[in-house]
């Protein structure tokens, strides 16, 4: 019989994967894409997934057997592997580290410490502490305890120094364990025994508990409620039954015992199912239904293609004839949000077409609601759903026949993961994923990515434009308000703001403020010595949070007190410079008293459903003024939004690095988008210093095509993206000197494959150090080609061979392909 052998990717940072020896008895029924359980290093059990099978055993070490396998189907496909492997090579990262941004926290068994007698204890146990005896000999009654058990049995949290001195007598030894994280979720149903099966025995039932009125009732509340029901299937939920007849679990058990009622464990979905009704396709426009039939004729030549639509012109109605072609195929498609908090709005609206076809998928459900909603992709069950609707992790669902990826606003920069590795893009990688797939790719935008618009000028992409808003409904009037000049109390608010939040107000009409800075106010300072207080952890001052009566670091969320003296001066003159959404949220209360206000930001939509519930509110009209941070900016649509107020834009436009233009321009855009979205033509006042700095203008006269031109053109001069692939290096460690020692050697070593003129750095990035950590950058400008792919193989090397010198492994190096 053949020996076969299983590369498995264990979730570690390593760069290859390891290779174990299959168990003849496993040879049979061991899959790729199954989840084992493995050996690895000292009595420790870890969990994988086999990435190939083969009869090749490992040159440089003695391969160990594979445990167990855990299912009897693959829960990973080889698609997903193929995609691991892409991601792992593109982003310069390892496949443990894509596996554990893949798998569900649920999917990965967690190992677990567990404690059993050393067999060669002989049961002395002089100079034993009496917690130590109580230890042993809870182990030795129970055979195997848990480190929690421990800690029960003996009432302490701190039970690790015992444990520790034991394992050094000998007496007890660790046995690794791996524990399932997923549990599904049951639910108890009560149905009537089947021994009852006439009038005459349910007579007698009620006999039995006629001198128990609360069981009487629990036994009249079951029976009618299951009236209706066929015979067989009189059936109730436990906990309904318990409400509908006011009683507690003790008297349904009653009933239990005495053999009247039955109960039944099931299992039932967390992720409740879709109960209204279905809407027909919506009828498209004139420039709708062209748009359509171009992206078809894009997807003929497979091509990736661009849907630049300005806001309101209904890209999403063009989205959703897409997808009902693609359901009525039997084809799954992705559809793509930048933010969770996008998906609030856009659930219901592709519920109301498509009904329970639409999953949703992103970080904020529980490892359990995750766990789930991979299985219904994965075994794709009938009426489980195929309309996925996700943010950027949905990229990694275990699709088995993908039709379509819809990336809708796809310049936002929030598809970018910064951290932890994988640092990847989610449109990117959408792109890779659809072509791994077959699938068809659309990218939709109001304001596109400069590398996305260079894509379709080359001829890429495909390119669909729809350049009016649905309906007739006319483009907002944007107009400058100069800050400094005819300015309200504080001079957060121009008079012509003023007015114009007063004329909406008086029709009922909402109104959003952007400003794109939470918390109280940026700093706080003296007016004497100018000392502001800084985190102790980061080189930035702290924000001031008002609500919380602390300061607070945005870089590490360490909290200060706020100082009721200068600890420069003594001075007891200290004052808040700047302003964010919490100091504009109580400037509007101070003007606008009788409005109802909310506050759109990090802070504010910290919980599960908070952001839903706010901009419910806002939707049905429970808010008059919304201020908020770019949440407010990501296509969201409200009926009776007429004023938007961008607060301060000089903000978005002064910031150091390439895209800043980019953004401001795109982020002026977005937010103007909100306001006039039906019958009345939206207002958008952008408060600035310089009301005619270039920009500004380009914003106020919706010139997208000149603004990306004119940076197309300053990047290709300076050797930026597109024209480049970038990748930035940081080191990172606790001591200054060793940054920048190790930093600078790096240097060197790149100079001998890498051009000098395409190395920037070693420098300190606008904050140098985070966490105590202190931080050094090096970033490099890559030719595209061929060359790119061997640069990147190259630097893969050395930095094997670099940090194998010890003086460098202290500190860590983070690489970000194509940063943002």
């Amino acid at each position: 019989m053949k020996t076969y052998f299983a590369d498995i990717v264990l979730p570690l940072a390593v760069p290859n994967a390891f290779t174990y020896r299959i168990p003849q008895d496993l040879n049979d029924y061991i899959q790729i894409g199954m989840r084992v359980i493995v050996p690895f290093g000292v009595q420790k059990l870890m969990t994988g997934v086999v990435i190939a099978i083969h009869e090749n055993p490992p040159k440089n070490y003695t391969a160990k057997y594979v445990d167990s396998i855990l299912e009897t189907d693959p829960i990973v496909t080889q698609k997903q592997i193929k995609f691991w492997e892409w991601m792992s090579t593109y982003y310069l990262c390892h496949r443990g580290e894509v596996l554990l941004a893949s798998l569900p926290a649920g999917l990965r068994l967690s190992s677990e410490s567990s404690f059993i007698l050393n067999p060669a204890f002989d049961g002395d146990t002089t100079g034993f502490t009496e917690r130590e005896m109580t230890v042993v000999e809870a182990i030795s009654n129970r055979e195997v305890l848990s480190a929690d058990e421990i800690s029960k049995v003996l009432g302490v949290k701190k039970y690790q120094p015992i444990l520790k001195r034991l394992l050094e007598t000998g007496a007890v030894m660790i046995m690794e364990g791996v524990k399932e994280r997923y549990t599904p979720k049951t639910e108890t149903l009560v149905k009537l025994s089947p021994s009852i099966k006439s009038e005459s025995e349910l007579q007698l039932a009620f006999e039995q508990v006629s001198r128990a009125a609360k069981q009487e009732a629990v036994l009249l509340t079951f029976l009618g409620e299951t009236q209706e029901m066929p015979e067989g299937q009189k059936i109730i939920s436990k906990t309904l039954l318990q409400k509908k007849a006011d009683a507690t679990a003790t008297q349904v058990k009653a009933l239990v015992e005495k053999g009247i009622l039955e109960l039944e464990e099931v299992i039932v979905d967390r992720i409740a199912p879709f109960l209204g009704d279905t809407k027909a396709l919506p009828e498209l426009s004139e420039i709708q239904d062209k748009a359509l039939r171009s992206i078809k004729g894009f997807f003929e030549q497979n091509k990736v293609t661009l849907l630049h639509g300005v806001t309101a012109s209904g890209k999403t109605e063009v989205y959703i004839n897409l997808i009902r072609e693609c359901l009525d195929r039997g084809e799954e498609v992705l559809f793509m949000v930048p933010e969770i908090a996008l998906t609030a709005q856009m659930i219901g609206r592709m519920q109301r077409h498509f009904g329970d076809d639409v999953l949703v998928y992103h970080s904020k459900f529980n490892q359990q609601e995750r766990v789930e909603i991979w299985n219904k992709v994965l075994y794709n069950k009938p009426g489980s759903g195929k309309l996925v609707l996700g943010a950027r992790s949905a990229v990694f669902l275990p699709y088995s026949h993908l039709g379509l990826i819809v990336v809708d606003e796809e310049h936002e920069s929030s598809y970018k993961q910064m951290d932890p590795a994988p640092r990847y893009n989610g449109r990117d990688s959408a792109i890779v994923l659809a072509q791994i797939h077959g699938a068809n790719t659309i990218l939709g935008s109001a304001t596109p990515s400069f590398e996305s618009m260079h894509n379709a000028e080359s001829g890429k992409y495909g390119y669909v434009e729809m350049g009016e808003r649905f309906g007739g409904m006319l483009m907002p009037s944007i107009t400058t308000a100069k800050l400094g000049a005819k300015q309200g109390a504080k001079g957060y608010f121009t008079l012509d703001l003023i007015q114009s939040i007063t004329e909406a107000l008086a029709s009922q009409e909402q109104v959003i403020l952007f400003q794109n800075r939470r918390g109280y106010s940026p700093v706080v300072i003296c007016q004497v010595c100018g000392w502001s207080p800084e985190c102790t952890r980061c080189d930035v001052t702290a924000t001031f949070h008002k609500s919380k009566d602390r300061l607070v670091c945005h870089y590490c969320g360490s909290k200060y007190t706020v100082p009721v003296t200068c600890h420069s001066c003594g001075s007891h003159k200290l004052d808040v410079g700047g302003y964010g959404t919490e100091r504009i949220e109580e400037e509007v209360a101070i003007h606008f008293p009788k409005a109802k206000i909310a506050r759109l930001d990090l802070d504010a939509t910290r919980s599960k459903n908070a952001y839903q519930q706010i901009i419910s509110d806002f939707q049905y009209g429970n808010i008059d003024i919304l201020i908020g941070t770019q949440m407010v900016t990501k296509g969201l649509d409200f009926d009776r939004v007429r004023v938007v107020g961008i607060l301060n834009a000089d903000l978005l436009v002064r910031y150091p690095d390439f895209r800043s233009t980019e953004r401001a321009f795109q982020l002026m855009t977005q937010v103007a988008g909100r306001a006039g979205r039906r019958d009345k033509r939206g207002k958008v006042l952008v408060q600035t210093y310089d009301p005619e700095q270039w920009i500004v203008q380009r914003v106020i006269n919706g010139d997208y095509l000149p603004v990306f031109q004119h940076e197309m053109a300053e990047r290709k001069n300076f050797h930026y993206p597109p024209y480049t692939r970038m990748i930035s290096l940081m080191f990172r460690h606790k001591e200054l000197e060793l940054v920048d020692f190790t930093a600078g050697e790096y240097f060197k070593g790149l100079k001998t494959f890498i051009e000098s003129h395409r190395i920037l750095g070693p420098e300190y990035p606008s904050v140098a150090r985070v966490k105590n950590r202190y931080h050094k950058q090096i970033i490099l400008k890559l030719p595209l080609g061929p060359s790119l792919k061997q640069t990147k193989q190259k630097l893969l090397a050395f930095n094997d061979q670099f940090f194998s010198k010890k003086q460098f492994r202290p500190v860590r190096l983070i690489i970000d392909v194509d940063p943002q």
